[in-house]
C-alpha cells in the first residue's frame, strides 16, 4: 500500500506539530516508506488528497493527522475513490471521526493501529454521505451535516479567535460551549420543512435538525446515539419548538444521548433528506460552514475506506 500523511500544523494551535514529531521517528526506525504533505491553507487538503487520488491506482492511503475539518477536506478530495483509504492520527479539536469509526483515540496507539491495517491490508467500508448546499453543489461527508442552531455555533467558535486560545490549554472543545451560551439570546429559531424518503415533515420554530452518519458531532456529542456507519441508513435528529432555557438542558443531556427522550425531539431514519428552512439558516457539514438555507443529502452504502477501524 502506499502510505500518505497529510499534516495541518494549524490543528488544536499547533498541537498536530508536536504530534508529528513524536511520530516520525518511530515511522523511520520502522523503515516504512511514506510521503508527507503539510497543508497551509483552507481547502489545500482536498487538493493534494484528490491529485493523490488521481495519480495512484494501486491500494493507497491518507492518514490524517489533524482533526475533523481535515478528515473532512481528505473525504471530500479522495474518499470516493475506490483504492484510497482514509486513517487519521487524532490531533484536532472534536476528533468526532475517530469516535465513529472507532479508531484508537491516542496518537501512538493510533499510529500502530494504521500500521497494523497497512501490513494487513486491513480496511473496512462505511457509509459515505453526499450533499448539496448554497455553497458546495457536491459534497461528501464522513460524521454529520446540519442546519440551524448547531450550525450557527460551530460558525461562530470556528471564526473567533479564542478558539486557538482554547486550544492553547487543551480546552478546545469548551469554545462551543462558549458560543452556545452567548449565541442562545441571539438566534432566532425557524420553520423547516423536510422530505425524509419522500415523506414530509413541517416543524415550527424549529432549533436544528442535523442528520448523521454515526453517533458523534461537536467533540463527543451523542446527538444520534442509534446511528451506525454500516447501516445504509442516514439518522435524522430535529430539535423543535423548545424554550432557550431547555435548550441548555438539551446541550447537556447531548453527551449521552439523553436528550432523544424530549418530547420536542424528533428522530428519523431514511437513506435520502431534503431540509427547507423557511430563513437562510447556516449549514455545516463534518463542523465545516456549507452555506446557508437548504440542503439535500444522500447515502452512500459503503462508499467511504476507513484504515485500522474496528468493526461497528
Amino acid at each position: 500500500m502506499n502510505l500518505y500523511f497529510m499534516i495541518n500544523p494549524a490543528a488544536k494551535n499547533g498541537r498536530s506539530v508536536s504530534i508529528w514529531k513524536q511520530l516520525q521517528p518511530l515511522l523511520d526506525r520502522e523503515g516504512i516508506a511514506y510521503q508527507a504533505y503539510w497543508t497551509s491553507r483552507k481547502g489545500e487538503g482536498k487538493e493534494i488528497a484528490r491529485r493523490i487520488g488521481e495519480e495512484s491506482a494501486e491500494p493507497t492511503v491518507i492518514a490524517v493527522v489533524g482533526g475533523d475539518g481535515t478528515v473532512h477536506e481528505v473525504v471530500n478530495g479522495a474518499g470516493s475513490f475506490p483504492h484510497v483509504a482514509i486513517g487519521c492520527i487524532p490531533a484536532g479539536t472534536g476528533n468526532d471521526f475517530v469516535r465513529g469509526f472507532h479508531l484508537a483515540r491516542t496518537s501512538k496507539q493510533a499510529l500502530q493501529q494504521l500500521l497494523n491495517g497497512v501490513r494487513l491490508g486491513n480496511t473496512l467500508s462505511f457509509d459515505l454521505g453526499r450533499f448539496a448546499s448554497s455553497a458546495v453543489p457536491d459534497g461528501v461527508f464522513a460524521n454529520s451535516i446540519g442546519c440551524g442552531f448547531d450550525a450557527h455555533i460551530a460558525r461562530a467558535a470556528n471564526r473567533s479567535k479564542w478558539k486557538g486560545r482554547f486550544n492553547r490549554f487543551g480546552l478546545g472543545s469548551l469554545i462551543y460551549v462558549l458560543y452556545l451560551v452567548t449565541e442562545l439570546f441571539r438566534y432566532r429559531p425557524v420553520d423547516l420543512d423536510i422530505c425524509i424518503d419522500g415523506r414530509n415533515y413541517s416543524f415550527q420554530q424549529a432549533w436544528m435538525a442535523t442528520i448523521s452518519n454515526h453517533p458523534y458531532y461537536g467533540g463527543g456529542m451523542r446527538i444520534a446515539p442509534s446511528a451506525r456507519a454500516d447501516d445504509g441508513l442516514f439518522h435524522i435528529t430535529v430539535v423543535g419548538r423548545m424554550s432557550r432555557w431547555k435548550i441548555l438542558a438539551l446541550f447537556l443531556t447531548v453527551f449521552w444521548g439523553g436528550h432523544v427522550r424530549m418530547k420536542e425531539v424528533s428522530v428519523f431514519a431514511g437513506r435520502n433528506v431534503r431540509i427547507r428552512p423557511a430563513a437562510p439558516v447556516p449549514v455545516h457539514a463534518d463542523g465545516e460552514e456549507a452555506g446557508v438555507g437548504e440542503v439535500s443529502a444522500w447515502i452512500e452504502a459503503r462508499g467511504l475506506r476507513v484504515i485500522g477501524a474496528e468493526t461497528l
